[in-house]
């Protein structure tokens, strides 16, 4: 997490997300504009994500959904859910700037 808010772009708002019913987001980043972006974070190559981090994602009206998981490949997870490297996210936040 600190990786990627010390490349996010200058006036993106950062926090964590969290429904009493548990679901969580573990950043969210979020534009000037509003558009909200939905990451979570996992340790493991073969990593998934909650169905909390669905309903979270839904709730916050994220527009971007990434899974950060520890290799280094892009790749579609489900519908509007991206499966991506730390540096990869870094590099596509790096765009923005």
């Amino acid at each position: 997490i600190e990786s990627l808010l010390a490349v996010k772009p200058w006036g993106w708002f950062a926090f964590f997300y969290r429904t009493s019913a548990g679901a969580e987001i573990d950043l969210v980043l979020e534009q000037p504009s509003g558009e909200r972006w939905a990451i979570e974070i996992k340790r493991s190559l073969a990593a998934r994500v909650s169905r909390g981090f669905h309903s979270a994602c839904r709730e916050i009206e994220a527009k971007r959904c990434f899974l950060v998981h520890a290799g280094e490949d892009r790749f579609p997870l489900a519908a509007g859910l991206e499966g991506i490297g730390a540096r990869e996210l870094a590099a596509e936040l790096a765009k923005h700037e």
